[in-house]
């Protein structure tokens, strides 16, 4: 590898890595077995310097052991303890790492350390009755080792991959090989995968295929009658097992194989045009309510592109998010829709420009809705929001962001508002999972709220923003993620609820996530 090679490695881990950058690594990783092996040695190492700054931290072990210090220090002399823990190691390692026992470390009743026999994977959640070889029981934290075979008639598991940081979630019926740290067979079941850069690589085999990830996020059906395949994003190479042939498949795409592994049918469709959109959305506004504009480039004023995924209307509006939401200079080369209310970001947005009176527009340049007024919590207390959207979502207090959950590329990204990603949750288009914000202590007196919400290209969108107040009891899905209040600003009528109970039940159904419709937490629109 060369020099400039390795600098991107540790820019990665570093977590001062460029949305270009990106593209280049993701190129990398997919050409070079190299560089996808040292990215994981260079993971690990991050790993046990995070080990030793959370037993310090917790006071486990004042002393480091010595076993990881000769680990981390003959491993690289470009690694050093004063690093910052970047985002994915956050989201792969310190999120699993108490849960799963990534330390290996444990005290006795005693108060004496002992050190337990580490498998490849370990259990981070068991829902149902799971077993392995020789009818052992599978609890929460159990070890997985190379070569088990775990079945389960119902429920669900979560568990987590130690050198490759690739997570998963599977659902019974279920019978399942862990071959290695790089390779499961799937007898029967279905798996969700999210995979890091440093997992590269991931295999998924099933009777009729062998699915290789390329860096992403995908689910993985089998049963009598063939096997299924969804990419959820990024991409996947779909192999035959004697390695005669290969294909590509794309975010969005699905594949279905008869038992004599035959495609029987394949779609391009993006798996969110399958969600419901609320008949809603885009409407005209009604008294006291929310209200926003939705922003695009006029067709006689389209924007250069070098190619369509890049970014125009989000950089165009971060001047707007820079000075608090009082220039409003960037907007004039852009056109506008009439006003539209607010009323909740759940669902997909296809059809949401048009509905807003903003056709005709240059589709490929993107559209961002900005939303602006005062509004009061329900009561005072600390909030944090969670979501994500495809592409743009923004929410800020008083003019300052609060919450960002944009997919990756968004130029939001370099505002660095604070955020937290949560691969555990099933959602339906990122494959860190649900994104929340920080704690926002609010005194219940009313604030200046801007939320936006866009897609860099095309017409094909989804979102979903919810909030939570801490000290609030909410009940949980199947898969442990409990159900917060839709952000609203106003209550939905009965029309609307139904409209929301149609969007929730098709979630549920899919796990993708999950979400209520709760008037005692709207947030008033204040006069």
């Amino acid at each position: 590898m060369t020099e400039n090679e390795i600098k991107l490695l540790h820019r990665y881990l570093d977590g001062a890595i460029t949305p270009e950058e990106i593209e280049s690594l993701e190129e990398l990783l997919r050409g070079s077995s190299e560089a996808r092996a040292m990215l994981r040695s260079l993971a690990t190492i991050d790993a046990k310097w995070q080990q030793l700054t959370a037993e310090e931290v917790l006071g486990e072990e004042q002393t480091p052991r010595a076993d990881v210090i000769r680990s981390v220090s003959g491993a690289t002399a470009s690694v050093t303890a004063g690093r910052t823990v970047p985002l994915w190691l956050t989201l792969a390692v310190l999120a699993t790492a108490l849960v799963v026992g990534g330390f290996g470390w444990f005290r006795t009743q005693e108060g004496s350390p002992t050190q337990l026999e580490r498998g490849i994977a370990r259990v981070i959640k068991i829902e149902g009755d799971g077993t392995t070889g020789g009818d052992a029981l599978v609890v929460d934290g159990s070890e997985l080792f190379a070569g088990e075979k775990l079945a389960m008639q119902r429920g669900l598991i979560e568990l987590a991959f130690r050198e490759t940081g690739v997570h998963v979630v599977a659902t019974a019926p279920l019978s399942i090989t862990l071959e290695s740290n790089q390779r499961v067979t799937l007898h029967k079941g279905q798996v969700k995968l999210v995979v890091p850069p440093q997992g590269v690589g991931f295999v998924v085999d099933t009777a009729q295929k062998k699915f290789v990830d390329l860096g992403t996020s995908f689910v993985v059906t089998a049963d009598s009658s063939g096997s299924e395949v969804l990419v959820l994003d990024g991409q996947i190479s779909v192999d035959d097992h004697e390695g005669t042939s290969a294909d590509l498949m794309h975010e969005g795409e699905f594949a279905r194989f008869d038992r004599s592994g035959n495609l029987k049918k394949r779609s391009a469709s993006r798996e969110s045009l399958a969600l419901p959109e609320v008949a809603f959305s885009g409407s005209t506004p009604r008294e006291g309510s929310l209200t926003g504009q939705v922003f695009g480039y006029d067709e006689s004023r389209e924007p250069q592109k070098s190619r369509r995924a890049i970014d125009v209307i989000g950089g165009a509006i971060l001047p707007l998010v820079e000075s608090k939401f009082q220039d409003t200079a960037c907007l004039d080369v852009l056109k506008r829709s009439e006003r539209v209310g607010f009323e909740g970001i759940a669902g997909a947005y296809h059809k949401f420009a048009d509905r807003s009176g903003l056709d005709p527009y240059y589709r490929d340049g993107g559209w961002m809705a900005w939303y602006h007024g005062t509004v009061r919590p329900p009561q005072p207390g600390r909030y944090r929001f969670w979501g994500y959207a495809d592409n743009h979502l923004l929410v800020a207090i008083d003019g300052k962001p609060v919450f960002e959950g944009s997919r990756r590329e968004s130029p939001f990204r370099s505002l660095e508002i604070p955020r937290t990603n949560n691969p555990a949750l099933p959602c339906l288009i990122a494959r860190a999972g649900f994104a929340s914000s920080d704690w926002v202590e609010l005194s219940g007196d009313q604030v200046q709220l801007d939320i936006l919400f866009g897609e860099v290209g095309g017409n094909i969108t989804s979102g979903l923003l919810l909030v939570e107040r801490e000290g609030e009891t909410y009940e949980e899905t199947f898969w442990g993620q409990p159900k917060w209040p839709l952000f609203l600003t106003e209550t939905p009528s009965a029309e609307e609820t139904a409209e929301f109970t149609r969007l929730l039940n098709h979630l549920e159904q899919r796990t993708m996530g999950s979400f209520s419709v709760s008037e005692g937490a709207v947030w008033q629109v204040a006069e």
